[in-house]
């Protein structure tokens, strides 16, 4: 599957969302993404790609769609805070390289602060999909790059995110939600990615 089909199947599930089962988006988004990053093709694109720094955020797709493709590349030992994803329905997945994930669940307020507690530990290789769900337990996550290498990853998210929330740790353990707006390095990268030459 090429970079058009992938953000084709990933429009056609944000507009027929409303009469699809939770269960059935979440089928054709994670059959979508399982399929791109196990192309060895889109595999190469990403080993070819030069990121700056120690970590890079690209729009696949354009900015004014209402869902989006997102192709993330992280420096060895680099990794995000704690960040929620402003009730999105999304799925992960490797493309390069492997990615931990480690998902929390918000088990109680303390004045402004949370507590967090770990839920899952799971590491994302390419073909294999994590989901991001709206439930607590599924909103919630740190991803991280422990390999010595360059890894990347492909993130679905059906409604566009905006702003969403990273939690600070605290001196006592507790987390403090802080706004964040989503920035990208670059937009509309797809239009650069390969496409398939099979009629």
């Amino acid at each position: 599957m090429d970079v058009t089909t992938l953000i084709h199947e990933v429009s056609r599930t944000k507009c027929r969302a409303d009469e699809l089962t939770r269960q059935e988006i979440t089928d054709r988004l994670s059959g979508a993404l399982a399929e791109f990053t196990a192309s060895v093709e889109n595999q190469r694109f990403a080993e070819k790609y030069h990121p700056s720094g120690n970590y890079t955020r690209l729009l696949l797709n354009s900015p004014e769609d209402a869902y989006q493709v997102v192709l993330v590349f992280w420096g060895p030992g680099q990794g995000s805070p704690i960040h929620d994803h402003d009730d999105t329905i999304g799925a992960v997945s490797a493309l390069t390289g492997e990615t931990r994930e480690i998902k929390y669940l918000l088990t109680r307020h303390k004045g402004e602060c949370v507590k967090l507690a770990e839920v899952s530990d799971f590491t994302i290789a390419p073909g294999q999909i994590a989901l991001i769900l709206p439930e607590d337990d599924k909103q919630l996550h740190l991803m991280v790059n422990e390999r010595h290498h360059w890894a990347a990853t492909v993130h679905i998210y059906l409604t566009a995110i905006r702003r969403y929330r990273q939690y600070e740790a605290t001196p006592d353990g507790s987390f403090r939600p802080a706004e964040t707006p989503l920035w990208f390095d670059e937009y509309d990268v797809g239009r650069r990615m390969p496409t398939s030459t099979r009629s």
